[in-house]
């Protein structure tokens, strides 16, 4: 009974320590295999790998992530044929209404109110040219078709970036700014969206400050004139 005894006591003990190692290894295989699916790039296709940085969206979960989304795509792309966004139309990508362009175009135009030639005239501020512009329409509903000078051969012609050509050219055209008066030529074209735009040249001449803040144009040193942009419908009925 006494050996018995003796002999039963470790046994236990050593039955708990084998369980406890046991448990410990269990949980130590489970933090592995989460590590594992979780974090590591060994399940990643070399090929496929790049150099892992900081970013979320390089770690080896995220990769897993997004090609377990592919494959689930395709395989549902697979399963219901082709699959194409609702609002694109098949055969016609990317497809606009044919007006958008141009009222975006116009939505960010600077547009002014002048007088020239006793009559109202809207004026497109236009900082990306050095010439005024106007239209051979926009020229005949001023009545002043009669200074208009057509150039005879190509060599007067000037050299105009974005396919821009000047058919001739109007001299001594007077606009009138609120307070402030000057006196310009512009080149005619037959382009009708921009009646008339004025160039970096007058506007330097003109001492011009755009002040985007407020809405308007500051014109002139020793009489200043502050010129509000037109804006919305008012700028789009121009001529």
């Amino acid at each position: 009974m006494f050996c018995s005894g003796v002999l039963t006591e470790p046994s236990r003990k050593e039955v708990e320590l084998r369980e406890a190692a046991s448990l410990r290894q269990q949980r130590r295989m489970k933090q592995a295999v989460q590590f594992i699916h979780k974090d590591s790039a060994d399940l990643l296709p070399l090929d496929g790998l790049k150099k892992l940085g900081t970013s979320k969206d390089t770690q080896p979960h995220s990769i897993l992530q997004r090609r377990l989304m592919e494959t689930n795509l395709s395989k549902l792309r697979s399963s219901r044929g082709t699959w194409a966004p609702k609002n694109d139309i098949p055969g016609k990508p990317n497809q606009t209404r044919p007006g958008s362009p141009r009222r975006t175009e116009e939505e960010e135009l600077i547009v002014v109110s002048c007088q020239c030639a006793g009559k109202e005239l809207k004026a497109v501020v236009d900082t990306g040219s050095q010439f005024n512009f106007i239209s051979s329409a926009c020229l005949d509903r001023l009545g002043l078709s009669e200074h208009f000078k057509a150039f005879s051969s190509d060599e007067e012609r000037v050299s105009l970036p974005h396919d821009v050509r000047a058919i001739g050219q109007v001299d001594g055209l007077v606009l009138a700014l609120g307070v402030v008066s000057v006196e310009c030529a512009a080149l005619v074209v037959e382009d009708t969206e921009k009646p008339f735009s004025l160039g970096l040249q007058t506007l330097k001449s003109l001492k011009c400050i755009i002040n985007m803040e407020k809405q308007h144009l500051v014109l002139g040193q020793a009489s200043r004139a502050e010129i509000p942009f037109v804006e919305g419908d008012a700028a789009a009925a121009t001529e």
